[in-house]
């Protein structure tokens, strides 16, 4: 295009809005036209029109991404950007062009600006050439087998938001409730990726994605501050910067 992608940004995460800033900030040809955290903001920019593409969140409150998709016509180009595999079908089936799972490299990123670059300046009619997710690799389950009292529970681990480890057990917080184990922190931390999950903390492990804000000291997830232990905390910072660089 001679022109540039006018573009907006639709997340719930505050640090997943600026980790798509920071990648959009380094290519030239987009325009951030708006960055919103939810799903009515954005309705309320795209009824406006000029926008050519859309990073859209799914997992969000009230009304996801994909039904925000499915209310627009005509609809600017989609890019979904998730931390959910699973999406994956149904978001092609409304003709998104590309699926990012988080966390988002700039290699990846700049695949899905080329697409869309070829297809707005008419080298492309059709938006059926997508990339698909990223295959899994041996040495990254998507579920997590833990043994409670009465029985083993089969855990995606993609519903894990962080886990406390609390005396001779451990809670494992999730996106929709709680769950006990006398299974060690250590132990759990071990069959967990290391680049979705870092410990912060002796008592504490986080899913990295779910952090909503940090500071040297501390990180918010689902509005609880958690400690970050000073042993941790250089590592632990390491890593959080590295979403938004």
């Amino acid at each position: 295009m001679d022109r540039k992608i006018r573009c907006i940004i639709v997340d719930d995460e505050p640090l997943a809005r600026k980790v798509l800033v920071k990648l959009t900030e380094q290519i030239d040809q987009l325009e951030v036209v708006a960055v919103c955290a939810n799903a009515v903001d954005a309705f309320c920019h795209l009824q406006k029109g000029n926008i050519d593409l859309v990073f859209l969140d799914i997992k969000m409150p009230k009304i996801n991404g994909l039904e925000l998709l499915e209310s627009l016509n005509p609809a600017p180009l989609v890019v979904f950007t998730t931390a959910y595999r699973e999406f994956a079908i149904k978001a092609f089936e409304l003709d998104a062009i590309d699926y990012l799972l988080k966390p988002i490299s700039m290699g990846r990123f700049m695949k899905t600006i080329a697409k869309a670059n070829k297809f707005l300046s008419g080298q492309s009619t059709s938006k059926t050439e997508q990339h698909p997710p990223e295959p899994k690799t041996v040495d990254e389950p998507e579920q997590l087998y833990i043994k409670t009292q009465r029985k083993v529970i089969k855990l995606d681990l993609s519903h894990i938001t962080y886990l406390e480890s609390l005396n001779d057990k451990v809670i494992l917080h999730t996106s929709n409730n709680e769950i006990t184990t006398s299974q060690r922190i250590g132990h759990l931390a071990d069959k967990l990726p290391k680049e979705r999950f870092v410990r912060i903390h002796r008592s504490f492990m986080i899913a990295v994605d779910k952090v909503s804000a940090f500071n040297s000291i501390m990180v918010e997830i689902n509005g609880k501050e958690l400690p970050i232990g000073r042993n941790y905390r250089s590592h632990v910072l390491d890593l959080l910067q590295k979403e938004l660089d």
